[in-house]
């Protein structure tokens, strides 16, 4: 799982099982063809074949949230990858004003057609993505496709000349992130990764409490975890669609646990402590779903950061009683973030007053008893300041708007129509994946690792 070699997508492997082969012949040459250029260190594009479906930054710097395009030329976009994620994204990326997604792409049969559906009658559909970069219409291009095929995928649409937003985890290895900044950087297009937390308006908030208002003081210990009680699996209708369906728990295509759910709390911790993790070690193992997964159904992980912060990591598939969060406790106080939207502040008995607690509307009530504040973005701010999250004063509906959707209009109207920086670009989504990969390698060899400066350079 933790092996940083460069991922090959070789054909022998995608088509080892007919599972797999009856689905994606055609995209896995495609990869493969794109995979032997890259390291060839050359750039050919080749022709693609026509679809057989039927056709329809630091946190310091100020944070925008993006507008609604009028009067302005529409922005057209290209999906890859049409699955849970992808829809997700597209059932949001589809009410933007401005936007036209003319290209959907997918290689199994029943999430291509729904992505035509979701996307509009003006919406192409294909098998292969190479089609999608090949169209000199499309602005930009999306991609929520398994992990092992971010990198080849986001790269040939950079080298095309397309912003990406891509999905997280960033890629499979570390050589494949390092491999996909690069190419952002070539190419003079911006590359978005898909933590969106960068953009809730929650997590902004709680930011700035712990940054600019020292909310909680000194930060010393993070815990963070994410716990559910299924199997993480897919039903699957036909034995032959198995990996495609299910790649998540299988090694050649997945990292886990940590790169799928973890990614983003590490993502969170970096970008609160303005750092990076300096050791981390943990635990493992397939204890409880013994259906044949290759990955791990829980993990255990401590992270030490700078100055001798503490986080501790837990993700289960077996008990979901804690559901998701992160809570950052310091000297004067605990700031607890819930299912990606609520937060919390519960202050230390002998911490001093804020200056604005008297005129908080929401209170919450914590363990033993304990009172705590709602971090209501329109409402927990210093008396007379109004409601500014990350340096911008908020408009009106901001703070109903959910993560997903303030990533998506960020990515249309700052960064593909501005040519801005995304908050959440390809250097945040590669020490992120450092990270992930350096704790699956400590679990896997059971040792503490010690990181390296050199571990986060580009």
């Amino acid at each position: 799982m933790s092996d940083d070699k460069q991922i090959r997508v070789s054909r022998r492997e995608f088509l080892r099982e007919s599972a797999w082969a009856a689905a994606a012949a055609a995209f896995a040459a495609a990869v493969q063809e794109r995979l032997e250029a890259q390291q060839r260190r050359n750039q050919p594009t080749q022709p693609a074949r026509p679809s057989t479906q039927p056709q329809r930054p630091a946190a310091t710097q100020t944070r925008q949230a993006a507008q609604p395009a009028r009067n302005l030329p529409p922005v057209n976009v290209g999906i890859i990858g049409t699955g849970t994620q992808g829809q997700t994204l597209l059932q949001r990326l589809v009410r933007i004003p401005g936007v036209r997604v003319l290209a959907v792409c997918d290689v199994y049969p029943s999430h291509l057609a729904r992505g035509l559906r979701m996307a509009g009658a003006q919406a192409k559909g294909y098998e292969d993505y190479r089609q999608v970069l090949d169209r000199k219409d499309i602005d930009a291009v999306i991609i929520a496709t398994p992990l092992h095929l971010h990198a080849p995928m986001a790269i040939d649409a950079l080298q095309a000349g397309k912003h990406v937003l891509s999905e997280k985890m960033m890629a499979y290895s570390i050589e494949d992130a390092r491999r996909m900044v690069q190419a952002a950087r070539e190419s003079g297009k911006h590359l978005q990764i898909g933590h969106q937390r960068h953009y809730s308006p929650t997590y902004l908030h709680a930011y700035e409490m712990m940054a600019e208002q020292d909310a909680i003081g000194k930060l010393t210990h993070v815990r963070a975890w994410w716990h559910r009680n299924n199997s993480w699996r897919r039903p699957v209708s036909d034995k032959k669609y198995e990996e495609l369906l299910n790649w998540r728990l299988y090694r050649r295509y997945s990292q886990g646990l940590l790169a799928e759910l973890a990614s983003h709390q590490l993502d969170i911790v970096n970008w609160f402590t303005g750092s990076t993790p300096v050791s981390v070690m943990g635990m493992g193992g397939v204890d409880y779903w013994k259906d044949g997964r290759e990955v791990w159904d829980n993990v255990q992980v401590i992270f030490e950061y700078p100055n001798g912060v503490k986080l501790v990591y837990t993700s289960i598939l077996s008990n979901q009683y804690d559901g998701y969060a992160e809570q950052f406790m310091g000297d004067k106080g605990t700031i607890l973030l819930t299912n990606e939207k609520d937060g919390y502040l519960f202050k230390e008995p002998t911490a001093d007053d804020l200056g604005w607690e008297s005129v908080a509307k929401h209170k919450t009530t914590g363990k033993g008893g304990a009172t705590g504040i709602v971090l209501d973005v329109t409402a927990t701010k210093k008396k007379g300041t109004g409601a500014v999250v990350g340096g911008r004063k908020m408009e009106a509906g901001y703070e109903l708007k959910d993560a997903y959707v303030l990533e998506l209009e960020s990515f249309v109207n700052d960064v593909v129509r501005n040519g801005k920086k995304p908050l959440c670009d390809a250097e945040v989504g590669f020490k992120t994946t450092v990270a992930v990969l350096m704790a699956n390698q400590a679990i896997e060899q059971g040792v503490k690792i010690n990181f390296t400066p050199e571990m986060f350079q580009l």
